[in-house]
């Protein structure tokens, strides 16, 4: 197993945990949502955490690049649950820490 995948079972793991903690009465929905902005942020994941690995990329710079890729969390699930949009950022907030934390510890 690669390091990449090493990461992603950390980030999946904790999306379940996130889910549970952030999103009691929704937890099949946050789970979805969080395993979605995995999956569409994955190709520039990998792409990232090698640079952040190699030296090529500090990790304020990972982070800001992260959280400028948070956009793509839509969190339908959650919306189509009706949500309020101020959870659904916490949710989402929550999330994107966890991708960093678990990125920074890679280095």
């Amino acid at each position: 197993m690669s390091q990449f995948d090493d990461f992603l079972a950390e980030v999946k793991t904790g999306i379940a945990q996130i889910a549970t903690l952030e999103a009691r009465d929704f937890v099949t929905q946050a789970t979805g949502d969080g395993q979605q902005l995995v999956d569409a942020l994955e190709p520039d994941l990998r792409l990232w955490t090698q640079q952040l690995q190699a030296g090529r990329l500090s990790k304020s710079d990972f982070e800001f690049l992260v959280k400028g890729k948070s956009n793509v969390a839509q969190m339908k699930a959650l919306t189509h649950a009706g949500v309020t949009a101020i959870r659904i950022d916490q949710i989402r907030a929550a999330l994107i820490k966890l991708v960093i934390a678990a990125a920074t510890k890679m280095v």
